[in-house]
């Protein structure tokens, strides 16, 4: 869609999960497999208080994407894709930047990772990375299912399950600013 500055926002990325690490070094060789230039700005925070769920009811991770949101705006950043480390987080983006009055997908475009169920149905929709988790859970049940029980002795069992994840498309992104 012709964008070449990105914001990644995310939660603390050496905390509870490599996922988050993993995600940003898979966006940084996609960019160089697509001969563009690593202009990704990360944005992250210090907060060491990850928790299911604050006192407002809101979720950890959905106030740290409206918080860096915030940050991002006030300072002037040229980015104009912003992608959260997972849904929650780009929900959070896409909530501060509509309360903010800024045009999503006219400003800036927003994507997250894992396509929960709030993707498809917030306005716009949020285009999202399906990892294809109900296919994954179901591809691991199976194999233990199946698998033969093995002394404590025997040969290690080791399999390998690849898919390819996809990326679902929705509202929230769209070409790049003129301006850009």
């Amino acid at each position: 869609m012709g964008h070449r500055r990105f914001a990644f926002i995310s939660t603390q990325s050496d905390q509870f999960t490599l996922a988050r690490q993993q995600r940003l070094e898979g966006l940084r060789r996609q960019m160089k497999a697509c001969g563009k230039a690593d202009d990704i700005e990360v944005l992250t925070t210090d907060e060491k208080w990850e928790v299911d769920g604050l006192e407002n009811g809101q979720p950890y991770e959905y106030t740290i994407g409206r918080m860096l949101t915030a940050d991002f705006l006030a300072r002037g950043s040229r980015a104009t894709a912003l992608i959260g480390v997972n849904d929650i987080t780009a929900l959070g983006i896409l909530q501060e930047l509509q309360e903010r009055r800024r045009g999503v997908p006219q400003e800036f475009s927003v994507c997250g990772f894992d396509n929960i169920f709030q993707a498809g149905i917030v306005t716009p929709g949020l285009t999202t990375v399906d990892h294809q988790l109900r296919i994954r859970c179901r591809v691991a049940v199976d194999m233990v299912v199946s698998h033969p029980v093995m002394p404590y002795a025997s040969a290690p069992y080791v399999s390998v399950v690849e898919y390819m994840p996809r990326l679902i498309v929705r509202g929230s992104t769209g070409p790049v600013p003129a301006q850009n």
